[in-house]
């Protein structure tokens, strides 16, 4: 019941990922889901409905609502996992309300400090996950060492790297860079199993490809991310406003079409139709509040891909760990 154009983009998407062969249980107010239903002409095979008779609004309080409402189609399907109904959750809803619903029906997965948002961008040489994308806003050094360690089990589980190369996202590449806890995360980071760190990184730098992961607080990488969609944004009102400037411009946008379209893919966030929420004890997709049928057809999608690849698995595994390889690390000077 998430989203802008909720419920007709996440039937809309639930009916095409339907198609790919598992079983997705549409969770929302049944009368309401019938009658969309009932305009694309009946569910398809694999798509069930499960009723809840509450929404989480997008202005309502985060942990408040879901306290309070206990019948909302968020908390019902974080219920559906916990009792081994469901595999994964997909949102395009309210994202705080997400991760405070999942605490408190999943709880965390054991040693984890703090879940953490991924967002998923399509760089230069392959996908980059960034992380925290807006959970926690203040982070200590051994938080943002766990992003890493999360992020790298996110990429081992989605994409199959053995040694994901993970980074620290900073103002400048030199060691003495940074803020007294990116010093102190350096050094945990660095001492991390499973991972190759390659540094700092700066966010020019992000989509080069010559990391798989980068590592920062949830209020930097929240900017970051908001920065970049619209960065996108402008860049293909520019390209559009360029191709429709007189008939020479017109002509020769005809001839790049193939190419453009394929410049303007590369700045779509729907590929993986939305972000983690890594260190809740549930695969839990997050989407897009402006998600179309194809991005929530992507994020059914990744959740699936994520979840048969023991995603929650692999972060237990990850996490254990680098708490291990680390824990003789003497923390420099503020850093604790």
């Amino acid at each position: 019941m998430g989203g802008d154009d909720a419920p007709r983009s996440n039937v809309a998407g639930a009916i095409d990922a339907a198609r790919h062969g598992f079983q997705i249980l549409l969770v929302g107010e049944e009368a309401v889901l019938r009658e969309e239903i009932a305009e694309r002409g009946g569910l398809p095979q694999g798509v069930h409905l499960h009723h809840a008779s509450e929404v989480v609004e997008m202005d309502e309080g985060a942990s408040s609502a879901a306290r309070r409402k206990r019948d909302s189609s968020l908390r019902v399907a974080f219920e559906l996992v916990h009792r081994g109904q469901a595999d994964a959750i997909v949102t395009m809803g309210h994202s705080g309300a997400a991760m405070a619903s999942g605490l408190f029906v999943c709880g965390r997965i054991d040693a984890v400090l703090r879940p953490a948002i991924a967002t998923i961008f399509r760089g230069r040489k392959g996908p980059v996950a960034l992380l925290d994308a807006g959970a926690n806003v203040d982070c200590r050094p051994e938080h943002l060492l766990q992003f890493g360690t999360m992020g790298a089990a996110l990429f081992k589980a989605a994409f199959g790297a053995s040694t994901p190369r993970v980074a620290l996202l900073s103002n400048g590449t030199e060691p003495e860079k940074g803020t007294e806890t990116t010093r102190a995360a350096a050094q945990l980071l660095a001492s991390a199993a499973g991972i190759e760190f390659g540094g700092y990184i700066e966010p020019g730098s992000v989509l080069g490809g010559e990391v798989q992961v980068v590592v920062t607080d949830g209020w930097t990488g929240n900017i970051m991310v908001k920065a970049a969609e619209g960065m996108a944004l402008h860049i293909k009102e520019l390209l559009r406003e360029a191709a429709g400037r007189n008939a020479l411009s017109q002509a020769g946008a005809l001839l790049m079409k193939p190419s453009l379209r394929q410049a303007m893919a590369n700045l779509d966030y729907s590929e993986y139709g939305g972000g983690l929420l890594l260190g809740i004890d549930a695969v839990t997709v997050i989407g897009h509040g402006a998600a179309d049928a194809a991005a929530v057809s992507n994020a059914l999608l990744f959740a699936d891909r994520v979840a048969r690849a023991a995603l929650l698995d692999q972060i237990k595994e990850s996490v254990s760990e680098s708490i291990e390889a680390t824990a003789a690390v003497e923390m420099p000077h503020g850093g604790e």
